[in-house]
This record gives C-alpha cells, sequence and structure tokens, in this order.
C-alpha cells in the first residue's frame, strides 16, 4: 500500500485506486453542487427573459448562453445522475465553471466601464465558489479559477481601466488565488488521505487470510460491478473456475500445514494473471478460486488458462496420492461471455462451472473452455446461483 501514498501528496493514485477515489469524490460532492446547476440554470433564464424585455441582450451574448452555457451545464446535471459517468462529470463541471466564470467576467469589466467597479465582488465569489464549493478537483480548479483571472486581466488592460482600480483588482484575485488554490489542495489532501485509510482497511478485510486474495464476498460485489461495466462497454467478460486436483488426498498425505503452503503457491500462480486494473482474482474457500478477465478473449481467453495451468504444475509440488500425474495440478473451467440484455451473471457463472466439472470428467489437469455464443448450460455444479437466463 506504500506505493499509494504519495497519491495523498501528488494528488494522484495508481490508476485503479485513482478511478475509485475519483467516484467516490464526485458522489460525495452531487448533492452539493446539482443545487448550483439548478439555480445557474435557472438565473440563466431569467436574465435571458430580463434582457429580452429590455431589449439589451447582443445576439452574441445569446447565443453564447444558450448554445454553449446552458447545453454545458445540463449535461453535467444529467452526469451526475448516471452512473458509472464521474470522470465525465468532473469535466463538464469544470467545462461549466470555465463559461460561468467568463460571463461574469465580461459582466464585471463592462460594469467597471460604467463606473460600477462593485460588481467586482461576484468575480471573487465566484473563483472562491471555483476552489472551495463545486468539488473540483485541484488541477481542475487551477485552470479554471486562472483562466477566469487572466481574462479578468486581459479585459482591464484592454479597456483601459483606470490604473488604481486594475492594480487593486489585479493583486485581490492574486490573493484570492493563492488562498484558494492552498485550501483546496489541503481540503484534496485530506479527503485523499480519509478515503486511502478507508480503502485500506477495506481492502484488507475483504482479502483471505491465507492467500492474500479476494473473499468470496469482494468476489460477488466485484464481479456484478464488472457486468454491469462490461455491458455498457459492449465488452466481453472472461471467467475462471479452478479447482485443485486431489486436494483432500493431498491434505491427508502431507498434512494441514503442507496443503497452506501449497494453496499459496497456487494462489500466487493466480494473482500472476490478474496484473490489469480491472483484473481480479478470488478465494472461495478451500481449493477452489476464481479469476475474471475484462477485455476481449482473443487477448487472453485461452493463453491465459493454459499458462495458469502449466506455472502450476512447473511449480513441482509432489504429490503422490494423484491420480494425474507426480505434481500437484489445477484443473480449470473457463466462460467467456459478452454480457446483454439475453445473458444473467449467473448463467455466465454456471457456464463456467459447466467447463470445470468436464474438465475433472475428463481426466482433471486440463482446460476447457466455453463461449456463451456456442454452449448450452446442463447443470450447475460449483457455486453459481441459479441463472434465471440462459449464459
Amino acid at each position: 500500500m506504500t506505493e499509494r501514498r504519495p497519491g495523498v501528496f501528488r494528488l494522484r493514485f495508481s490508476q485503479f485506486v485513482e478511478g475509485e477515489f475519483r467516484r467516490v469524490y464526485a458522489e460525495a460532492n452531487y448533492s452539493k453542487t446539482r443545487p448550483i446547476l439548478v439555480i445557474g440554470a435557472a438565473a440563466i433564464f431569467l436574465s435571458l427573459i430580463v434582457t429580452v424585455m429590455r431589449e439589451t441582450l447582443s445576439w452574441q451574448t445569446a447565443a453564447f448562453m444558450l448554445g454553449v452555457m446552458l447545453p454545458t451545464l445540463m449535461a453535467t446535471l444529467v452526469a451526475s445522475y448516471k452512473e458509472g459517468a464521474h470522470a465525465s462529470y468532473q469535466t463538464l463541471l469544470a467545462l461549466t465553471a470555465l463559461w460561468i466564470g467568463l460571463f461574469c467576467t465580461s459582466l464585471t469589466v463592462r460594469a467597471s466601464l460604467h463606473g460600477a467597479p462593485y460588481y467586482f465582488g461576484a468575480e471573487v465569489a465566484w473563483i472562491f465558489l471555483v476552489w472551495l464549493v463545486l468539488g473540483l478537483h485541484f488541477w481542475y480548479a487551477a485552470a479554471v479559477a486562472l483562466t477566469i483571472s487572466a481574462m479578468y486581466v486581459w479585459g482591464m488592460v484592454h479597456w483601459q481601466i483606470p490604473v488604481q482600480e486594475a492594480v487593486f483588482s489585479g493583486l485581490t484575485l492574486l490573493v484570492v488565488n493563492l488562498i484558494g488554490a492552498c485550501c483546496c489542495f489541503q481540503l484534496e489532501s485530506a479527503v485523499r488521505r480519509a478515503f486511502l485509510e478507508s480503502w485500506m482497511l477495506n481492502d484488507l478485510a475483504e482479502r483471505d487470510g491465507l492467500t492474500g486474495l479476494y473473499n468470496r464476498r469482494r468476489y460477488d460485489r466485484d464481479v456484478e460491478k464488472l457486468w454491469r461495466q462490461s455491458r455498457r462497454d459492449q465488452s466481453q467478460l472472461t471467467l475462471l473456475l479452478v479447482d485443485i486436483d486431489h486436494f483432500k488426498a493431498f491434505n491427508d498425505l502431507y498434512g494441514h500445514q503442507a496443503g497452506d503452503d501449497a494453496l499459496k503457491r497456487v494462489a500466487e500462480v493466480i494473482a500472476t494473471c490478474a496484473q490489469r486494473p480491472l483484473d481480479f482474482a478470488a478465494r472461495f474457500g478451500g481449493e477452489e478460486f476464481a479469476l475474471v478477465l475484462y477485455g476481449p478473449a482473443q487477448d487472453f481467453g485461452r493463453e491465459i488458462p493454459e499458462m495458469l495451468r502449466r506455472s502450476v504444475e512447473e511449480q513441482k509440488i509432489p504429490h503422490a496420492e494423484s491420480t494425474t500425474g507426480p505434481w500437484l495440478t489445477v484443473s480449470v473451467g473457463v466462460a467467456i461471455v459478452s454480457p446483454g440484455n439475453e445473458r444473467s451473471l449467473a448463467g455466465a457463472i454456471q457456464l463456467a462451472d459447466e467447463a470445470l466439472y468436464q474438465a475433472k470428467e475428463e481426466g482433471r489437469n486440463r482446460i476447457v473452455v466455453k463461449e456463451s455464443k456456442n454452449a448450452y448450460i446442463q447443470t450447475g455444479r460449483f457455486r453459481a446461483a441459479p441463472a434465471k437466463g440462459g449464459a
């Protein structure tokens, strides 16, 4: 876990942990930003009505408000309710903050030209909102706040605002951004630290104490999550069910300590097959393991299961009671599925179960691969729940 700690200070974890943090961070801020977005949309509509009635609205301003500001704001609001859209939500929120800030800058500069410098307070307030209230990540907030401030300075220079007022406004913006940046950085660092501590405790609680792989509870949760994501992405999932051959006989012959050591060595091999962010391995209990691989099956659908089987055999763990050979071996059932409305997760697991049963029936120490498009589920002998639909 120590390699993730720099993410607290550099505001960036490793890819998978960063993705989880951003999801949690966005969900924690939805309730705070949604009212601001609704108020912003209402303010845009109200200002459009007022300016149209007073006939003071230019077509450029109307086009910007109706064609840029409002669509971006509404897209941000929609993304806050859409599952799995936290990444696009953060980008859309930053754009919304930028458009509103630039619009506010335009109004403030024009007000100064007409002898109303007190409008500058709105500029300061919005920059504080960007830094501390909207829930933007530090680097997003920095890009938005500094762009708005730079455009305000450019407007003062371009429209030749009196020097005394320009210097005062510029120094005020500098101080506001320094305070906002410091507070935003410290706030996100604290949130990341709390998230990391909670994530580490949860991760520890969801791992098998002997092998270090995830336990069954974590497997059930993550495979459900991956199933939904693969359905959204229209990607394939490869489910592997692994069973150590004749393990009871191994335990009876060599003792439980040797059995535990063998389980650890097999688990290490399985763990090496789950190296990418969305892949994961779990121990179901006893000598039963599961491995889930995310992505097109042609990349690894048969190579990884065979490498896993061969790697376990090459460990050369003696097994005198085995009827398949002198060494400890595994049987692997593989199901390659493309989640869709006509597929069920339970059916996919049951398909892998059927493949594992077939591998055992055919002599063990082998892999059997079944694809959902050309396989028919007959049984369900591992740990799959009854399927509501075929895989």
